[in-house]
């Protein structure tokens, strides 16, 4: 986990994982791809496969961002032959909570269409894999 900033680590709650390996994606693609939606963070998993999670804001103006970015890793996983996650989702973190908070429901519909998944902190990836 050492690749997550320190200010994301609380976010994800790997209880119940294995995780072996992070890498934070963004940055490994920042000066080659100055102005891509770029994926935050991969994390190699034990038993698990792999999982990629990202931090950021969960609102209806972020949604295409989201989508954009989310579109962005799938064409890395499948060009650069990453580890596949398996038909699993990605999974978001919001940075500040889901704004509004009424539209939680709806927006996480709306993600998990195109197999994203919003985690509150404190949720169990394990539970949701």
């Amino acid at each position: 986990m050492t690749a997550l900033k320190k200010g994301d680590r609380n976010k994800i709650n790997l209880e119940g994982l294995d995780p072996r390996e992070s890498c934070e994606v963004d940055a490994c693609f920042k000066a080659v791809e100055p102005h891509a939606n770029r994926w935050d963070y991969y994390i190699g998993l034990g038993r698990n496969g792999a999982l990629y999670f990202e931090v950021h804001e969960v609102s209806e103006a972020e949604l295409v961002c989201l989508m954009a970015k989310a579109q962005w890793l799938r064409e890395k996983i499948a060009s650069l032959g990453w580890a596949e996650i398996g038909g699993r989702s990605l999974f978001v973190a919001p940075t500040k909570g889901i704004t509004p908070f009424a539209l939680y429901g709806e927006l996480s519909r709306r993600l998990a269409l195109k197999k994203i998944t919003v985690i509150m902190k404190g949720d169990r990836v394990c539970d949701l894999i």
